[in-house]
């Protein structure tokens, strides 16, 4: 007898992630599973008494978005507004200041004052703030605003005080304190190694579970199915791990979860494989921070920042020490994310996957570069050689582009090359997509795919032809590093990704289908249906 389906999407745009072009036909679901795509003229067999049957027209009907990096608790808390300020949207020092100001007030109790998405370069008059601007509020409390990067703190005076830092304190291996022309702190802490124990002091969130069923909701509506967690989680909550499992278990969990914990603690990470290992919330292998971010002059370079001469950047790690983490990672199975954004540092990071693979032989795990904002062409050809694929964030390059503040830090020739999505592709490596949320204008999917295609920022198309546009990758690619190449990163390709049978039915649907439609109005389209693991979670 033949297997009746639960649930039947039909339509004439049906993107199953192995085609460049979409297909006409039925994609038949059971239980959680997708069981086959069949033409529309063999659907009647596989309809019984409970089947929901959904036209979907010329709608395009695709894998769910899988996000290849992202902070998921600390997005989440990021975005709760009764725990932290939004200034993404800021356009000077004192716009940010004034937020500061009517947030204490409105909320009298929060021992701290936590704001993000500050973005100095995007001002009005750009320029570095500092503590001065808060401290002249008088406030009695602490003040701690994350950049838009997460890779800078501006805080007060009394911030600084609270967790013990001083002029004289040392830097840390990675991290600088900011000093003005005296001496004296100015309230900017460089790199999360000197931002820690503030930090710290700010995010033990008691409230993080009701932030991420919010999140969640959200995630739904945009079709995000999946995501990787990538370390740090932003949080110093203990129990970050617990409120995902309580999630599942009381079928809240409707985004998968890979974890990446900190490559620095196998053995933890080991541990928390052991109890968490589910296709709902697993680790999937470990990540870490080698150097930090351009604007900040903290990123590794191989030339010095056009605007700080003798500046090269820094690492958390020295090559000797990166090949021995990778190197023990890959004995016991667990594949890497670096985080690479200079050139130096993408050198370095290959440098320790090469050095691995001379000692264990031929890589199989799927490891990956994690951001490359910058990488030298040598570098790209030796992505497939060690079979290392790179995660990247297409909204970034956009909205670095547009900012202007990578321009003085490394030149228009260097900013030609930089986010060479097309090159890697070109040479045979695999791109994943991401957004790297809340260090991002939207976590959005649809305005990601758009960046990658156009070269565009997404709210006003703009500049006309893009950004170096010979960067650019085709629809069918950003599809799937979007699904296909994004599970593969999580080493989850055998049940997520494109639509095949016996794969977990997580499907989106859009409005319309993206392949026929001006690259322009890319950015417009939104999810009509969001299925996670065979069941409608959304529907708009």
């Amino acid at each position: 007898m033949m297997q009746k389906a639960d649930y039947i999407l039909k339509g004439t745009a049906i993107f199953t992630g192995n085609n460049d072009l979409p297909i006409t036909g039925c994609l038949l679901i059971k239980n959680n599973r997708i069981m086959k795509i069949v033409p529309v003229d063999r659907m009647t067999g596989y309809i019984g008494e409970k089947t929901t049957i959904i036209n979907c027209g010329d709608h395009l009907i695709m894998p769910g978005f899988n996000d290849s990096h992202l902070h998921l608790s600390l997005g989440a808390v990021q975005n709760d507004p009764d725990f932290c300020i939004q200034m993404m949207d800021c356009k000077s020092e004192e716009e940010c200041v004034q937020r500061v100001n009517d947030f204490a007030k409105s909320h009298p109790h929060n021992p701290w004052i936590y704001g993000t998405g500050w973005y100095s370069e995007v001002w009005d008059h750009p320029h570095m703030p500092t503590k001065d601007s808060l401290d002249k509020l008088h406030l009695n409390r602490p003040v701690c605003l994350n950049s838009f990067d997460l890779h800078s703190v501006w805080c007060n005076d009394i911030a600084l005080k609270k967790v013990g830092i001083t002029k004289d304190t040392p830097n840390p291996q990675g991290g600088i304190y900011g000093h003005d022309k005296n001496g004296e702190l100015n309230g900017i802490l460089y790199e999360p190694p000197a931002s820690k124990a503030m930090m710290d002091a700010v995010l033990d969130v008691p409230t993080l579970k009701q932030s991420l069923l919010k999140c969640l909701k959200h995630f739904r509506k945009l079709g995000i199915t999946s995501v990787a967690d990538v370390y740090p989680s932003g949080l110093i909550n203990h129990d970050i791990p617990e409120i995902f499992a309580e999630l599942e278990q009381e079928n809240e969990l409707t985004t998968r979860i890979s974890s990446f914990p900190s490559l620095t603690d196998l053995e933890g990470a080991i541990k928390l494989k052991q109890k968490y290992h589910t296709d709902k919330h697993r680790v999937a292998g470990l990540k870490q921070v080698l150097d930090g971010v351009i604007e900040a002059h903290t990123a590794l370079l191989s030339k010095e920042y056009d605007n700080d001469p003798g500046v090269f950047g820094d690492t958390s790690l020295t090559q000797v020490q990166l090949n021995q983490y990778v190197l023990d990672a890959q004995k016991k199975g667990y594949p890497v994310k670096i985080h690479t954004i200079g050139d130096k540092a993408s050198t370095m990071a290959l440098n320790a996957f090469e050095n691995a693979q001379s000692k264990l032989g031929k890589l199989t795990l799927h490891n990956s570069l994690e951001h490359i904002d910058t990488i030298k062409k040598d570098d790209i050809n030796r992505l497939q050689k060690l079979n290392v694929m790179c995660a990247v964030q297409p909204q970034h390059c956009i909205g670095d582009y547009m900012s202007g503040g990578y321009l003085p830090c490394i030149g228009q020739q260097r900013l030609s090359r930089a986010w060479p999505y097309r090159e890697i592709l070109d040479a045979k490596a695999h791109l994943a997509f991401g957004s790297d949320f809340p260090a991002v204008y939207s976590i959005k999917p649809i305005w990601t795919i758009y960046a990658a295609v156009s070269r565009c920022e997404p709210t006003e198309g703009k500049p006309k032809g893009g950004y170096f546009r010979e960067h650019a990758v085709t629809l069918a690619e950003a599809l799937r590093a979007y699904t296909k190449w994004s599970a593969y990163a999580e080493s989850f390709e055998q049940d997520l990704g494109t639509l095949e049978p016996g794969k977990l039915a997580d499907v989106v649907v859009l409005d319309r289908n993206l392949f026929k439609v001006p690259t322009d109005e890319i950015r417009f389209a939104k999810v009509t249906l969001t299925m996670a693991d065979g069941k409608i979670v959304y529907k708009r």
